[in-house]
C-alpha cells in the first residue's frame, strides 16, 4: 500500500524531515561529532480545518506524543502576558504591528521548548526550536536536539543578551545551531518543501562562516559602541590576511569598553583609527607583543595597553583578538579560545581528550593496566597538551625494544617514569616521546618509522601521518596507544577505538528485522527504515555473517512492501553492509 500519513500538515513533510537530519548530521560532525543532532518537526494547527489534528509530529515516533502538546497554546498565552517586551510601545503602527507580532512567536516558540524540556529533564539533552512558519494551516516549528554533555564540553558564555535586551550568541556553536534552525525554517516557505532532492544550496562551511560572523556580533558587543556591530570579523580576517613588509601579522588586540578599569593604556593615540583601515591596523599591530595589545570597542583603536590587576570573568566584557600567523586568527575569553579562524573558515579551539574516553580505551589496549598507570598517563598527557607546540607519545608495551630499534634516531635515557617536569623538557624538542604502560619513559625526540599506508590523511600534517605510518607497523607486536598533541592543543589519538556495545543489542536487532519480514500484517516503512538506520550506525560491529543477513533480509522486506504498495513507494536506496576488518570481541561488554 502507498505510504500514508496520519499526521498530515503537507505532503513532502517526511522528506523535509529525513532532509533536514541528514544535514544537520554532516554539519555537526564537522564541528563535534559527539553532538549527534536530532530533528523532529511540530506542527500546530493556526486555522480553522476540518478533520485535522490540532497537534502533528514529524516523525509521529520522535518520543513525544500529540498529549504532550495539549496545553501549548495556552502557555503560550500566559508567556506572551508576562514578556518584558510588551512595556515597549512603538510610535509608528507597522513597527508596533511586527513588535507584538514578534512577542507573539517568541511566546509560541519559548511554550513548545519548555513543554518538550518537562518531558525530557532526565534526559541528556538540550532542546532548541525555529520560529514558527506557517504551512498549509498549521505553524510549523523545527526541533533540534543535541546532547548536553558534549555540548557543555566547550567554553561558552554565560551573558545572552546586550543592552538587556537584544540576544546575542554565547558561542560558535549557538550561532550555528541558529543559522541551521534560521536556514531551515526559510526553507518551509518554498512550495511543498521537501519535493526537492536537495534541501538546500547553501554548503555547510558557507553556514558555518554565517555562524562566526553572528558569534562576533557577541564580541564587537562587549566593547558598548554600537557603531562597531558588524565589521568585526570581516576586519579580523581582512587583517589577518595582510602582511607588514613582507612579515605575517602576529599580535593581539582587545575588544572591551573604552576606560575598562582592568586596561591600562600605555599608548595613546591623539587620533583613533577606525578598525575597517585595515592596513593602517596591520600596520599598528607591529607595536603590539604579548604583553601589549591593541585596545578597542569594536569601531575604533585607541592605542597601546595591557591587562592590569584581576579580571574577574563573571563580567565578560573583556575579549581577546590574537592573530597568531597569515589569515589565522582566534577570539577568548579569560584566556580561554573559543573560536578559530583559518583562510575565513571558523572552528571550534580542538577538542580536548576527555578523560573516559582515555580511561576506556587504555584499559582495552593494555589488558590489566593499573588504574595507577592510568592516572599517571592522563597527567602526562594533560601537561603535554599545555605546552605552547605540538608533540607525540608512544605507549608501548614494547617501549624498551622500541628505544633501542630506534637509537640511531632518538635520544635514549636511563629508564625513568615520566613526571610534568620531564614531559615539559621532553616536548621542547621535536619527535616523539616512547614510554611503557607503567609510564617509565625509555627515549625523547625519537623519529618514528613505519610504512605508508591507505590509511594516511593528505590534509593532516606530517606529525599526524608519522604516527599512523608507525602504528600500523607496529600494532600487531606490540600493544601500543599514540596519543598527537597539534600546536592548538587538539589531541588525536591512535587507535581510536569504537565504543564498547552489547553484542546482544546487536542480536536483538537482528531478530526483529527477521521477525518484521515474516509478518503476517502490511509492514511499516518507517519501522523498516528505523530498523536499518541502527544498523547502518552500528554497522562496525557487524560480522560477516551478520552483514549477508542483513542484506538479505533487506532486499526481500523492500520487495514485500513494493508488492503491497498499490500507489508505489519512495525508498532509500542502501548500499550491502559489509563487515569492518578492525572489529573483534573486545568491542564488546558481552561475550556471548
Amino acid at each position: 500500500m502507498a505510504y500514508i500519513i496520519d499526521q498530515f500538515m503537507w505532503g513532502y513533510q517526511q522528506f523535509f524531515q529525513i532532509s533536514l537530519q541528514h544535514y544537520a548530521e554532516r554539519l555537526f560532525e564537522k564541528i563535534d561529532p559527539y553532538l549527534k543532532p536530532r530533528i523532529f518537526l511540530v506542527g500546530v494547527l493556526c486555522k480553522d480545518l476540518k478533520n485535522r489534528h490540532q497537534i502533528c509530529l514529524e516523525p509521529e515516533d520522535c518520543g513525544y506524543s500529540q498529549a504532550d502538546f495539549a496545553k501549548v497554546n495556552e502557555l503560550a498565552s500566559q508567556l506572551e502576558v508576562v514578556d518584558a517586551e510588551t512595556r515597549i510601545r512603538h510610535s509608528h503602527p507597522v513597527a508596533q504591528e511586527n513588535h507584538d507580532r514578534s512577542i507573539k512567536l517568541n511566546a509560541r516558540r519559548d511554550a513548545i521548548v519548555k513543554t518538550i524540556e518537562r518531558d525530557s529533564q532526565y534526559d541528556d539533552i538540550l532542546t532548541y526550536s525555529s520560529y514558527p512558519v506557517e504551512k498549509d494551516g498549521y505553524l510549523v516549528f523545527i526541533i533540534m536536539q543535541i546532547k548536553k554533555l558534549a555540548y557543555e564540553s566547550h567554553y561558552r558564555l554565560t551573558k545572552d543578551k546586550f543592552n538587556d535586551r537584544y540576544n546575542i550568541s554565547t558561542s560558535l556553536i549557538n550561532s550555528i545551531i541558529y543559522e541551521f534552525l534560521n536556514l531551515s525554517s526559510s526553507e518551509l516557505y518554498v512550495p511543498d518543501s521537501g519535493a526537492s532532492m536537495q534541501f538546500t544550496k547553501r554548503e555547510g562551511d558557507e553556514l558555518i562562516r554565517a555562524a562566526g560572523k553572528n558569534f562576533m556580533y557577541s564580541i564587537a558587543s562587549k566593547g558598548n559602541n554600537i557603531e562597531g556591530l558588524h565589521g568585526l570579523y570581516e576586519a579580523c580576517n581582512i587583517i589577518s590576511s595582510l602582511k607588514y613588509e613582507g612579515e605575517e601579522g602576529v599580535g593581539g588586540l582587545i575588544v572591551a569598553p573604552k576606560d575598562h578599569q582592568n586596561i591600562k593604556m600605555t599608548l595613546i593615540l591623539d587620533t583613533p583609527i577606525a578598525i575597517s583601515e585595515y592596513r593602517k591596523v596591520r600596520k599598528f599591530l607591529e607595536l603590539s607583543d604579548p604583553i601589549h595589545y591593541l585596545i578597542s570597542d569594536s569601531c575604533y583603536i585607541f592605542g597601546l595597553g595591557q591587562i592590569v590587576e584581576h579580571y574577574n570573568p563573571i563580567m565578560e566584557d573583556l575579549m581577546v583578538v590574537r592573530f597568531t600567523k597569515h589569515y589565522h586568527w582566534e577570539v577568548s575569553h579569560a584566556d580561554t579560545c573559543m573560536m578559530r579562524v583559518a583562510y575565513n573558515q571558523p572552528h571550534l579551539p580542538g577538542t580536548k581528550l576527555r578523560r573516559e574516553k582515555l580511561y576506556s580505551d587504555v584499559a582495552r589496549i593494555f589488558s590489566g593496566i593499573k588504574k595507577t598507570d592510568i592516572d599517571n598517563l592522563w597527567t602526562v598527557i594533560n601537561e603535554a597538551m599545555k605546552q605552547k607546540h605540538g608533540t607525540m607519545i608512544v605507549v608501548s608495551s614494547g617501549a624498551e625494544e622500541e628505544a633501542k630499534r630506534l637509537r640511531n634516531q632518538s635520544f635514549n635515557i636511563v629508564p625513568e617514569k615520566l613526571d610534568m617536569a620531564l614531559v615539559v623538557k621532553a616536548t621542547s624538542i621535536d619527535g616523539s616521546i616512547i614510554m611503557s604502560p607503567d609510564g617509565v619513559c625509555h627515549a625523547i625526540g625519537a623519529i618514528l618509522d613505519g610504512i605508508a599506508t591507505a590509511k594516511g590523511d593528505s590534509s593532516r600534517g606530517a606529525r599526524y601521518n608519522s604516527a599512523i605510518r608507525y602504528y600500523e607497523s607496529s600494532k600487531n607486536k606490540y600493544a601500543c596507544f599514540i596519543i598527537i598533541v597539534s600546536e592548538d592543543g587538539m589531541v588525536d589519538i591512535m587507535p581510536n577505538l569504537m565504543p564498547q556495545i552489547k553484542r546482544s543489542s546487536i542480536n536483538e536487532m537482528i531478530e526483529k528485522l527477521n521477525a518484521f519480514s515474516q509478518s503476517k500484517e502490511e509492514l511499516s516503512i518507517k519501522t523498516f527504515n528505523q530498523m536499518m538506520e541502527w544498523l547502518e550506525q552500528h554497522k562496525f560491529y557487524l560480522s560477516s555473517e551478520q552483514c549477508e543477513q542483513i542484506n538479505k533480509l533487506r532486499l526481500d522486506i523492500e520487495k514485500i512492501i513494493e508488492r503491497q504498495s498499490h500507489s508505489g513507494f519512495i525508498r532509500i536506496v542502501r548500499n550491502d553492509l559489509k563487515p569492518n576488518p578492525e572489529m573483534n570481541d573486545s568491542y564488546f561488554v558481552d561475550k556471548n
